[in-house]
């Protein structure tokens, strides 16, 4: 009986569920030798993943794809049904973009394609040309909420929908969440500031990729984050991995190496060191400042491949205390960390925060200095720390290619009275003068309401996170 609900779940689940995806961004760059795809997924920060590979059998290719598991454990081991994604050994290489509902055309000599067509594309095709011919064949009925992106390790590559199919134009190409049929654009903050550096390099490598990547990224404290992020060289079909949105390290993923494992998988988060937040988090909980300071010093010293050291997230479980009241913790936290990465300027700038928080100004301002005398624009310490007469100032290196940011909060009516941030030397810049006190503010960018990221001192949770700032 159980085996019977089980199969009729999951014909259900292959029927309704092509693809679960909130937002990305995939982009080709093509300099004429190198052929190489970023893509980022941008989902809910909770989101697991897992890589799937396939080796080469009778008359199909080795492949690997990748799905979430946003379904229950029950259900995780078919969730291979389902992908997201995928790169055969000859360099195909296929991922999706949400996208509002569009109309489904429809041609009665074809079948309707009733599941998702990702895995035999990776199965049967060499190339864009041969995927096209293969989907040529049918009515894609499911593809009226994403466009497929598919690229090939020759430099093709097309986007295609179940109303419209748009090919090749120039070498490099950047999609996002948005229709792009009859040529149609739309400001959007992440396809802009790719498609302005794919324009303006002339040649490509792993490093040029991850720029783009990272530039490209929805970070944290926003509601939706870049879960992870991939380099693929399509020559090669190789994979460089990124996880939550850490391009410290780099997890790397040769498709022939791993097909000769033979039929696997793995969790994604298993590429890559655990996260410290939970293990200290904990301690600090149950044993206060002094033992987890010291727990974090033995695991460095004994376990420093186990967890990931390279990150900010023992920096961001500091800022997460002096948002809770447990300032003074979180100033001894920080004050470890700086002696172990003392180069890192945003840990002196936190301590800055910290510590004006405390009204420990003499010493706040040491640590704002510092940084300014480092780095002139350091944003943090702009806006914390050169706070004169109540005024604050927002200077963005971010959002290079957008058309327009703006700053609103309580203090502009919210969406009433929007302050428009200027472009100036590569800086979205302007001067508000704020209340004394807490401050709640969001950036508007290109019309999309956004936390700010380097700033993580943020109320709320999901859509409604807003960003927080202190005017002494």
């Amino acid at each position: 009986m159980m085996q019977k609900i089980i199969k009729t779940f999951l014909v259900c689940f292959v029927m309704t569920n092509t693809f679960i995806v909130n937002a990305c961004t995939i982009f080709m760059a093509n300099d004429g030798q190198n052929v190489w795809i970023g893509n980022n997924e941008d989902e809910l920060q909770s989101t697991k993943y897992r890589m799937w590979f396939y080796p080469a059998k009778s008359n199909n290719y080795g492949y690997t794809i990748w799905t979430d598991l946003n379904f229950g454990k029950l259900l995780r081991g078919f969730s291979y049904l389902n992908p997201q994604g995928g790169l055969n050994e000859f360099g195909l290489f296929l991922d999706y973009t949400a996208i509002d509902e569009i109309k489904v055309a429809k041609d009665d000599q074809k079948k309707d394609r009733k599941k998702q067509v990702v895995t035999d594309l990776l199965k049967k095709c060499k190339t864009v040309e041969e995927a096209l011919d293969y989907l040529n064949k049918y009515n894609l009925i499911k593809l009226k909420y994403a466009q497929l992106f598919i690229g090939d390790a020759g430099g093709n590559y097309a986007t295609v929908t179940g109303g419209y199919i748009v090919r090749k134009t120039d070498n490099s190409f950047a999609l996002t969440n948005y229709c792009i049929n009859n040529g149609h654009k739309e400001a959007c903050h992440r396809r802009d500031v790719a498609t302005h550096y794919l324009n303006s390099t002339t040649t490509f490598q792993l490093n040029d990729i991850t720029n783009i990547l990272e530039k490209s990224t929805q970070k944290l404290p926003n509601n939706l984050i870049s879960n992870y992020s991939m380099a693929v060289n399509l020559k090669t079909s190789t994979i460089y991995l990124y996880y939550k949105n850490d391009f410290t390290t780099v997890s790397t993923l040769t498709l022939a190496e791993e097909l000769k494992k033979g039929k696997h998988y793995k969790s994604m988060h298993d590429y890559f060191p655990e996260s410290i937040t939970n293990t200290l988090g904990t301690e600090y909980k149950n044993n206060g400042i002094n033992s987890t300071i010291e727990q974090y010093k033995l695991l460095r010293k004994t376990l420093y491949d186990k967890y990931n050291f390279k990150n900010d997230d023992a920096m961001n479980l500091a800022i997460s205390w002096i948002e809770k009241g447990y300032t003074k913790d979180a100033i001894e936290l920080l004050e470890c960390l700086k002696e172990f990465d003392p180069g890192n300027t945003n840990i002196y700038s936190w301590l800055g925060i910290a510590n004006r928080k405390d009204n420990n100004i003499e010493e706040s301002n040491k640590y704002f200095t510092k940084v300014l005398e480092q780095k002139p624009n350091d944003y943090l310490a702009t806006l914390w720390g050169r706070q004169e007469n109540q005024k604050v100032i927002f200077k963005l290196a971010d959002f290079e290619d957008a058309q327009q940011v703006s700053v609103m909060g309580d203090f502009t009516e919210w969406t009433k009275n929007p302050i428009e941030m200027k472009k100036e030397n590569g800086y979205w810049t302007c001067e508000v003068t704020l209340p004394k006190g807490e401050n709640i503010y969001k950036f508007i960018v290109n019309k999309q309401y956004l936390a700010d990221n380097k700033n993580f001192m943020h109320i709320g949770e999901g859509p409604k996170i807003y960003s927080k700032i202190y005017v002494w």
